[in-house]
C-alpha cells in the first residue's frame, strides 16, 4: 500500500526543514512526501529548496486555507491512503508503519496518531492543560454508533461539561484525532468531497476541518483507529499566554461553527447547546476562585463561540460535500 504525505506549510522553513528531514527518516517502505507551500517571497524560494533537497513533490498553492491546501495536496497525491502532518511537527520514525498497520480492515476508512509537545514550556503547558492535543496512551476504535443520538451518551458525557478539556475521554467527533497527525483512504476523501474548504486555519470557519472530516467518515458508516503508537512531537513555537488565548478562541469558531451546521442532528444540537453552557460555568468557577488565566481561556472561547455561530450562517455550505 502506498502512502502519500501531505505537509502544508507557510513561512515556515525554518520548521520544515527538520520535518522534511524526520520524514525522510520514516521505516515504512512506500511512500511519497507532498510539500504544499502557501509562502511568497523568500519564504517560497526557500521552502521549494527545502522540497527538493528531500526528494518531496513541491506543489504552490496561492489561495489560503489548511483544508484548501491539504485538498491541492490530495490532487497532487499517487497513494492509496493520504496522511497529514504539519510543517512544525516531528514524527517518530515508526509513525508511518504504526498507521498504515490499520489498514488492513477495509471498513477503516481513517486513522489517527498521538500528538505530543516537543518540549515543556509554561505557555505550551497551559496550552495542553485547557487545548491540549496529546489523545493519551490508550488506542480506541471509533465506529458509526459513536456518533449516534442516545440517552445513554447524553448521560455519559453530563459531568465533562464541567472538564477544562476533554482529551481522550471526550465522545466522537471531538477526541478521534487532530490534523497534525491524521491519515485517511483516498476512497474516503474522493466519496465524500474531501476536506471542507470553510473549515480550517485561513479559512472563514477558522478550525475544525479534522472534525469535521472525522464526523463525515463515521456518519457514511465507516470506522476511525486512533493509534496511539503513531506519535509526533508537535512544537509549540515557544508560544505566549496570548498565543494560547488566540488559540482557544480559533478552536471554539470552528467547533461551534461546526455544531451549528450540523445543528439538525440531536448529537450535534446537544453539544451545541451543552458547550454553551460548560462556557458561562466555567467562565463563573474561575472568576470565583480568582484564577485568571483559565478565566480568560473560557471567555476567548465564549467569544470564539459566538462568533463562529455568526460566520457560518453567512457561509453556506458546498453541496458536493457529503454526507
Amino acid at each position: 500500500m502506498r502512502v502519500s504525505i501531505i505537509v502544508i506549510t507557510r513561512n515556515h522553513s525554518h520548521y520544515l526543514a527538520d520535518a522534511l528531514q524526520c520524514l525522510s527518516q520514516l521505516d515504512y517502505p512506500n511512500f511519497e512526501v507532498v510539500v504544499v507551500d502557501s509562502s511568497a517571497g523568500d519564504e517560497k524560494e526557500k521552502s521549494a529548496k527545502l522540497a527538493e533537497q528531500f526528494h518531496a513533490k513541491y506543489v504552490h498553492e496561492l489561495r489560503l486555507g489548511q483544508s484548501l491546501a491539504r485538498n491541492t495536496g490530495r490532487a497532487a497525491a499517487s497513494g492509496d491512503v493520504f496522511a497529514f502532518t504539519d510543517d512544525d511537527c516531528l514524527p517518530h520514525k515508526d509513525w508511518l508503519s504504526r498507521i498504515a498497520q490499520n489498514y488492513s480492515d477495509p471498513n477503516v476508512w481513517g486513522c489517527s496518531g498521538r500528538v505530543v509537545p516537543h518540549r515543556s514550556e509554561a505557555a505550551a503547558d497551559l496550552f495542553e492543560e485547557v487545548a491540549g492535543q496529546d489523545l493519551g496512551e490508550t488506542r480506541r476504535v471509533f465506529t458509526p454508533k459513536d456518533v449516534h443520538f442516545g440517552i445513554g451518551m447524553l448521560l455519559g458525557n453530563v459531568g465533562k461539561v464541567f472538564a477544562k478539556h476533554m482529551k481522550s475521554q471526550g465522545p466522537a467527533p471531538w477526541c478521534v484525532g487532530h490534523g497534525s497527525s491524521m491519515s485517511f483512504r483516498k476512497i474516503a476523501l474522493d466519496t465524500l468531497g474531501g476536506f471542507d474548504n470553510r473549515l480550517g486555519a485561513g479559512a472563514p470557519l477558522k478550525s475544525g476541518e479534522d472534525i469535521d472530516i472525522n464526523y463525515r467518515i463515521l456518519k457514511s458508516g465507516h470506522s476511525i483507529i486512533y493509534e496511539s503508537s503513531a506519535v509526533v512531537r508537535h512544537n509549540h513555537h515557544r508560544m505566549t499566554a496570548e498565543d494560547v488565548f488566540k488559540t482557544r478562541y480559533l478552536y471554539s469558531f470552528g467547533g461551534a461553527a461546526l455544531m451549528h451546521e450540523y445543528r439538525r442532528d440531536p448529537l450535534m444540537f446537544c453539544m451545541l447547546c451543552g458547550r454553551f453552557i460548560q462556557l458561562l460555568i466555567k467562565i463563573a468557577q474561575y472568576k470565583l476562585t480568582g484564577k485568571k488565566e483559565l478565566a480568560r481561556t473560557f471567555s476567548e472561547d465564549l467569544r470564539g463561540f459566538r462568533d463562529g455561530v455568526a460566520a457560518q450562517k453567512k457561509n453556506p455550505r458546498d453541496p458536493n460535500l457529503k454526507p
